[in-house]
């Protein structure tokens, strides 16, 4: 990862630990981030941290984060696309226990999140997120090898003029701080 690459990027809720290693971007989350709302629980959570650039556009964003051991606590390690505090998607690994991998994916409209999850093959070190923008249409992609590609969902995400911020988020919804390495592989039209 150039840092060069990076100049562009900015943090929404900056974590306090973050250095830069030959491999990528260490980012360790604080515990009890996450990005989650529930208008019927009155619970709203916008503090996980987000690594983000804006566009106007078309793109495509590839990122790619390592684990220095698999997660549990629904430690969270993805991709983010925001337009506000109350509309954004969130995709990432999330796994309750490191028995089992899960890869999660949330869309909050209007300050109501979703949430779907799948199982993955266990254990999980790395995986490459995708993020393709047509329109106000994305489609989300993951890959355990980083070579083959596979589809995990179609979203509409409206946005105000067309902007949104896009990129790499971390989360520790638990009682304990989380640790991965982010590369940001590549940001193109």
């Amino acid at each position: 990862m150039l840092l060069d690459s990076l100049k562009d990027f900015e943090w929404y809720n900056e974590p306090e630990d973050v250095y830069f290693m030959e491999t990528g971007m260490s980012v360790v989350s604080k515990s009890k981030t996450d990005f989650w709302q529930s208008k019927g629980h009155k619970f709203q959570k916008d503090d996980g941290h987000f690594f983000y650039t804006e566009s106007k556009g078309d793109f495509r964003l590839i990122i790619k984060w390592r684990l220095e051991e698999p997660s549990d606590f629904f430690c969270q390690s993805g991709i983010m696309l925001r337009t506000d505090s109350q509309n954004w998607f969130k995709f990432s690994l999330m796994s309750e226990n490191k028995e089992q991998a899960k890869l999660g994916s949330s869309l909050t409209i209007s300050g109501s999140s979703d949430w779907a999850v799948i199982d993955l093959p266990n254990p999980v070190r790395e995986i490459w997120y995708k993020l393709v923008r047509n329109q106000d249409d994305y489609i989300a992609y993951y890959s355990l090898d980083g070579k083959k590609y596979s589809q995990h969902r179609l979203l509409y995400l409206p946005s105000e003029q067309g902007k949104v911020k896009v990129g790499a988020y971390i989360a520790s919804p638990q009682i304990k701080d989380f640790e991965a390495c982010l590369e940001i592989l590549d940001m193109g039209v």
